[in-house]
């Protein structure tokens, strides 16, 4: 109790005024440089019943045993999941950062499954860390070149007939391999796509070669597998809606590579563009964005600054901007009662001071007066002063003067008036 109240002393109180203002700086320079005007849910996401959402897929999961979960706030729930667990990791508006990158590879390195949709965004740039390359621009098809060439169909291995759909993809160009990470399954397009060099969405019959490329394939790293697809709307609910066997097939490839009785899927949904009316963008953009930019050197550089700033500035700022304490303030402190002069703490009759008995007159006259105060106080004042002292322009003055309200200014040019005209009668 004795360390407690040592610690919140008045010693201590400019500490705790500069962390106040440090996250109130926070609050209003850094929160709303996150917020996201949008007002739709962002694609890729688990509870999206969007064409663009995954809801469809989650649902497929609970179906098939899983246990599916999600991250908003931030990478580090990730930590936590056990190995055998699966990642899901859809596109992305915020890029993952150096030390959030190397949690994914240690969830993948002791036994995880990363299920990654990298065509653009965050998945693209977590692809390239993983080794493995993506092309710059989309492939598109030749076979049904118009309408939608962005649209490509190969067959599905999950089942016999079924039929793969990948929309804006993009072509997996190489991946790396080394003693702890091996390809071990690939899917390829047939051979009549070609990779759209300048993006003009036409086909180059000379300078853009149609073949077949890759656009999923499975590696092999540390105890994990990493399956990585080059279309972000994969596993989309408009695409199984047409009749796709994609989630057919995701399903089965994280089945092939994961264990455990009780495989839990955790949809890493931290890095998407939420929308700030939203309970997730209320989340993700406030405390959110503070564990992000906590794991920033800058950051914390910068918070220390203010930290020392506000320490040093806080107690002279009082004293520079002292706000002046108001007349009823002042006399209140003093204020005479009768049960003062008969008592005081102990018990013992005190009488009160000739300054004390004043300043209470003073202070009941504030109350009985509270508009007109200030008046009350020169007239009492003008009492005292002979009428033939006045001359007539004084006399007009303080006529006038009177008519009105006075203010604290006014009533103290009017009392040293007083004071000189009283001193008058001694000459």
């Amino acid at each position: 109790m004795k360390i407690s109240k040592a610690f919140f002393s008045k010693k201590y109180s400019p500490f705790f005024k500069m962390v106040i203002q440090t996250l109130l700086l926070f609050v209003i320079f850094t929160i709303p440089l996150s917020i996201n005007i949008t007002h739709t849910p962002p694609p890729y996401t688990m509870y999206n019943t969007t064409p663009s959402g995954l809801s469809i897929f989650n649902s497929f999961l609970q179906e098939r045993g899983f246990n599916t979960t999600r991250t908003i706030l931030s990478t580090d729930p990730i930590l936590k999941l056990p190995d055998s667990s699966i990642l899901v990791i859809a596109g992305g508006a915020k890029n993952y950062r150096a030390s959030e990158k190397a949690v994914i590879d240690s969830f993948v390195a002791r036994g995880g499954t990363l299920l990654l949709l990298g065509g653009s965004g965050s998945s693209y740039d977590l692809a390239e860390y993983f080794g493995i390359t993506m092309s710059v621009s989309m492939l598109l098809a030749t076979e049904n070149y118009y309408p939608s060439p962005e649209y490509i169909f190969t067959h599905s291995p999950a089942t016999i007939n079924g039929t793969l759909c990948f929309a804006y993809s993009r072509a997996i160009l190489y991946v790396a391999q080394s003693d702890h990470q091996i390809e071990v399954q690939s899917i390829s397009t047939a051979p009549t796509v070609f990779i759209d060099g300048n993006g003009d969405k036409i086909w180059d019959q000379i300078a853009e070669d149609i073949r077949s490329y890759k656009v999923a394939v499975a590696v092999s790293r540390g105890l994990g597998t990493i399956v990585t697809i080059s279309s972000m709307s994969f596993l989309t609910n408009d695409l199984y809606l047409a009749g796709f066997d994609n989630l057919n097939l995701t399903i089965s490839l994280i089945g092939a590579y994961t264990g455990g009785t009780e495989p839990l899927v955790c949809f890493e949904e931290s890095h998407k563009r939420w929308p700030f009316a939203s309970t997730e963008g209320i989340i993700n953009q406030t405390y959110g964005s503070i564990i992000l930019l906590s794991k920033t050197r800058i950051f914390i550089f910068i918070v220390i600054l203010l930290l020392l700033f506000f320490y040093y500035i806080t107690p002279r700022f009082k004293d520079v901007f002292r706000t002046k304490e108001s007349y009823k303030k002042f006399i209140s402190k003093k204020i005479w009662s009768r049960r003062r002069e008969l008592f005081d703490t102990f018990g013992s009759p005190i009488n009160p001071t000739v300054e004390e008995k004043i300043l209470s007159y003073l202070y009941f006259q504030h109350e009985l007066y509270p508009r007109k105060a200030y008046n009350y106080f020169i007239l009492e004042k003008m009492k005292f002063v002979p009428s033939h002292l006045y001359e007539e322009e004084e006399r007009e003055l303080f006529e006038l003067a009177l008519s009105k309200k006075l203010d604290h200014d006014t009533f103290l040019f009017l009392f040293k008036r007083l004071e000189v005209i009283q001193k008058r009668r001694r000459y």
